[in-house]
C-alpha cells in the first residue's frame, strides 16, 4: 500500500553548513600538484619574492609572513605539507654572501656565504639559484621548480 506524500505531518529540519574557506581541505594527488606547479606564477608572487634580497642580512618579521602569505595564496590549493619547504635564490648583498633562502616551515630567511650548506635539503637548488636565468628556486619534498622573471617555470623532480 503506497504511503501518501502529501498532507503529512512530519516536520524534518535540516542544519546546513558551509564552509566559506578558500583554503581546501583536500589533499590532492601527486599528478595534480605536479601540474599545479608547473603553472606559471603570478606577477605579484614573483616580485614579493624578488624583494627579499632589498631587505638587507636581516629581515623584519612582517617581511617574512607577508612573503609566506604571498607564497600560500600563489597555491590555495595545496594543504600546508605539500607547500615549498624553502625557496632559494641568489644573493645580492656582496661578498662573502652567495645565496639566501626562505625557510617556510620555520619562517627564517638567512644569508649564506659560500661553501656554508643549506639545510633542510635545499641545497639541491643552489646551482639553480645561481643561474641568472632564474629569479628564485622552490624547493619542495618532490621535486623543485626554477622560476623565470616571468614567471615560467622549469621543474626538476627527485
Amino acid at each position: 500500500m503506497r504511503r501518501p506524500i502529501i498532507g503529512t505531518n512530519h516536520n524534518v529540519q535540516v542544519d546546513f553548513q558551509i564552509n566559506r574557506s578558500t583554503k581546501t581541505t583536500v589533499e590532492l594527488q601527486p599528478l595534480m600538484v605536479e601540474k599545479l606547479l608547473r603553472q606559471k606564477r603570478s606577477t605579484s608572487y614573483v616580485d614579493t619574492v624578488t624583494r627579499l634580497d632589498a631587505t638587507g642580512v636581516h629581515c623584519r618579521k612582517e617581511d617574512v609572513e607577508k612573503m609566506i602569505e604571498e607564497l600560500q595564496n600563489e597555491f590555495p590549493e595545496l594543504l600546508e605539507h605539500q607547500l615549498p619547504i624553502g625557496i632559494v635564490s641568489k644573493c645580492y648583498l656582496g661578498e662573502p654572501y652567495e645565496v639566501h633562502s626562505l625557510d617556510t616551515q620555520l619562517q627564517i630567511v638567512e644569508h649564506y656565504k659560500r661553501g656554508s650548506v643549506l639545510p633542510n635539503g635545499m641545497e639541491k637548488a643552489r646551482i639553480l639559484a645561481m643561474n641568472p636565468n632564474y629569479e628564485f628556486v622552490e624547493v619542495f619534498t618532490s621535486c623543485i621548480c626554477a622560476v623565470a622573471r616571468n614567471g615560467q617555470i622549469s621543474m626538476i623532480r627527485e
